[in-house]
């Protein structure tokens, strides 16, 4: 299990905006990150009072950094320089709500990976149930000026 040091030392997200407290298991095509969803997190007073829905964008963004971790480590850790940007996203659907006290597990798998351009298939669970699911696409790169 990689925890939170250790995935800032791969991936640049930090504070509110690192979405995952830890990977279960990886290797270069596929891992599995864990968020623990909270009750305090910045959504919750606004989405929705008195009941927190996770937003989906957020449990997307979970597993573009559970994607980005993976894509890191095959690339080489950089300190956290590597930088991904999306590029696309399709075929995203979302079967249940998440809510704090639930634990989001995103299974992520490398579907392509040409030059910078990497294509992943994520599936989100909560309690062994598919919460949510995405394939998306993002530009991967470093950036020396971090």
């Amino acid at each position: 299990m990689i925890d939170a040091k250790g995935i800032e030392e791969i991936i640049p997200h930090r504070g509110d905006m690192r979405l995952i407290d830890e990977i279960r298991e990886f290797d270069e095509i596929s891992g599995v990150g864990i968020h623990h969803v909270r009750s305090d997190e910045f959504w919750c007073s606004g989405h929705f009072p008195g009941d927190p829905i996770m937003p989906g964008v957020l449990q997307i963004e979970a597993m573009a950094q559970t994607a980005c971790f993976i894509a890191f480590n095959k690339m080489g850790s950089n300190g956290g320089r590597n930088l991904g940007y999306f590029t696309t996203m399709e075929k995203i659907k979302f079967y249940h709500m998440v809510k704090p006290g639930d634990v989001l597990e995103l299974h992520i798998e490398l579907i392509m990976s040409k030059m910078r351009l990497y294509k992943f298939h994520g599936i989100g669970m909560v309690g062994g149930k598919k919460v949510s699911e995405a394939t998306f696409t993002a530009i991967m790169e470093t950036r020396e000026d971090l």
